[in-house]
């Protein structure tokens, strides 16, 4: 049974990114494979709804003009971490037609691609956030709280937590699972989302949570 109160939102867990040698690695980033495994690990125990944002990029994208080339469509560096996947997933493409299903309820994650920064130029993500409520399936809480992780923090993470900021989300980032090309800019960030409400969470404290939500659930 998955906790109604947490929903974890993983941001571009992916080789390009993570991985020495990657495209656009991020250095350091390696290090926090084993926490993003945990966190996945809890969606594929079917504790949490898991929702990963992935670059999907093809070589005429403007994205592509400002950095070079990563997570190519159909190449290695494009590829989410196994340890980030859980087996029963819905993939939902940022380009041409797709209609996301009313019932999530067969799925322990949803994958949306996106070709931008912001993974919220995806028609979809709208669409799917509008899905987690008491009547959804699977069921939420009217307010569940987003558990935002991954890379990197001064973008494609900073553009998840201020796309559910301004749609009026609870937020709470998993800060040993989130890693800044720039420390300082990074500490900003953070700084001015505490000021915005959002909590910080360690790894441990992100399971802690659901497990407790769980328990409640079920007494």
């Amino acid at each position: 049974m998955i906790s109604p109160n947490a929903i974890f939102w993983e941001v571009d867990v992916q080789r390009d990114f993570v991985l020495p040698g990657g495209k656009l690695y991020v250095p350091g980033a390696e290090e926090l494979v084993p926490n993003f495994d945990r966190l996945a690990e809890a969606a594929r125990q079917d504790r949490v709804f898991l929702v990963t944002s992935a670059d999907s990029h093809r070589p005429d994208d403007p994205e592509i003009r400002e950095w070079p080339p990563h997570c190519l469509e159909n190449t290695p560096g494009a590829e989410i971490l196994s340890g980030a996947l859980a087996p029963r997933r819905l993939v939902v493409r940022s380009r041409g037609e797709f209609v996301l299903p009313n019932d999530l309820g067969g799925f322990q994650q949803v994958v949306l691609e996106k070709n931008t920064l912001d993974v919220f130029d995806n028609p979809r993500a709208e669409t799917l956030l509008n899905r987690f409520t008491p009547r959804g399936a699977p069921p939420f809480a009217p307010d569940p709280e987003f558990f935002v992780f991954g890379v990197v923090t001064e973008f494609c993470v900073r553009c998840t937590v201020e796309g559910l900021l301004r749609r009026s989300r609870r937020v709470t980032v998993v800060t040993d699972a989130i890693q800044s090309l720039d420390p300082e800019k990074g500490r900003r960030l953070l700084n001015d989302w505490q000021a915005r409400g959002v909590r910080f969470v360690t790894t441990d404290e992100a399971l802690q949570q659901v497990n407790a939500a769980r328990r409640a659930q079920s007494a």
